[in-house]
């Protein structure tokens, strides 16, 4: 199976887990990439963060991998910012190409956990709106080692 692990990450927690969770895949001798997609401009500061995402903002992103057809599952992950993923998962979702039939995982990196599942449902929802088949979410608390992350991985892949 041929995966990508598709990733936003602002302070770095959700690099290390998405890091972890590929560790874990080339344990299992399985194909994977890591792509971390970045938006042209970043708003820097924590409540402007928490703004561009309670409002969906879909901001312009460097050129990244769109095109996912050479890939039997998406693992796409995000920080959580106000309940919602961050505002670079909205555009890439917007901007991907077709994920029909393929396998998709959502996951987060939360500090609080205050709205970590409502921002897996919403990225559940874009996957599935791409027709991808949905088939498992995780969360990673902020200040988890890799250990823990790729349990958690191993749980759901």
């Amino acid at each position: 199976m041929k995966t990508a692990v598709i990733y936003y990450s602002y302070s770095g927690n959700t690099h290390r887990a998405a890091h972890a969770i590929m560790d874990f895949l080339k344990n299992k001798n399985e194909s994977a990439i890591a792509v971390r997609i970045r938006p042209l401009r970043e708003v820097t500061s924590f409540f402007g963060q928490c703004k561009e995402a309670f409002l969906a903002k879909k901001p312009e992103l460097y050129r990244t991998l769109i095109d996912l057809k050479d890939f039997d599952r998406i693992i796409l992950g995000s920080p959580v910012w106000a309940f919602k993923p961050a505002p670079a998962i909205n555009t890439y979702l917007d901007q991907c190409g077709s994920l029909k039939g393929k396998e998709a995982i959502s996951f987060v990196t939360y500090g609080s956990g205050a709205g970590k599942e409502k921002a897996l449902l919403i990225m559940k929802k874009g996957l599935l709106a791409k027709g991808a088949r949905v088939t498992g979410t995780m969360s990673f608390q902020q200040g988890e080692d890799a250990g823990e992350c790729r349990r958690k991985a191993k749980k759901i892949l």
